[in-house]
């Protein structure tokens, strides 16, 4: 049998000049997850998240040549975090890179970019039907809460 081929990805913070391949892959992910966004909430979310924004952290992951998917870090305040909070707001790979390590490795890194962003906690949303990456998650340390994620939406 071959050697397995480890894959190294890197890590790439997103800029202005990204824009369309973050357009291309955020309506990708959301596609691939069965839900529905209009272009002018990822234009809006782009314009204010690729300025210089201390409340959001874009990052393009790369493998060898290509564009293998993004994480997106929130961050805001609790007081029960002690300050800054993080919140792992979108992970994303394409098709090729899923179930290589890329996933594991871009949360490992979104854990290691934590403290150079001040943020004390993060945490992230799985919905309960993928148990896939739930496993991974609580494998690396996650753990679920006994809340329940409410929103409301302003406009």
């Amino acid at each position: 049998m071959p050697p397995k081929i480890k894959i190294e990805p890197r890590f790439r913070k997103a800029k202005k000049a990204d824009t369309n391949i973050l357009k291309t892959l955020i309506r990708e992910y959301y596609r691939f997850d069965g839900q529905q966004v209009s272009n002018d909430k990822i234009a809006s979310s782009l314009t204010f998240a690729l300025q210089d924004n201390p409340y959001v952290s874009i990052w393009l992951i790369d493998v060898a040549d290509n564009v293998a998917g993004y994480l997106v870090i929130a961050i805001g305040f609790t007081i029960e975090a002690g300050g800054k909070d993080g919140f792992l707001d979108e992970l994303f790979l394409r098709e090729p890179f899923r179930g290589s390590g890329v996933g594991r490795k871009a949360i490992e890194f979104a854990i290691a970019l934590c403290p150079t962003l001040e943020i004390q906690r993060l945490s992230l949303e799985v919905e309960n039907h993928k148990t896939r990456a739930r496993r991974l998650y609580e494998d690396i340390g996650f753990f679920a809460h006994d809340r329940l994620l409410m929103s409301y939406w302003i406009t």
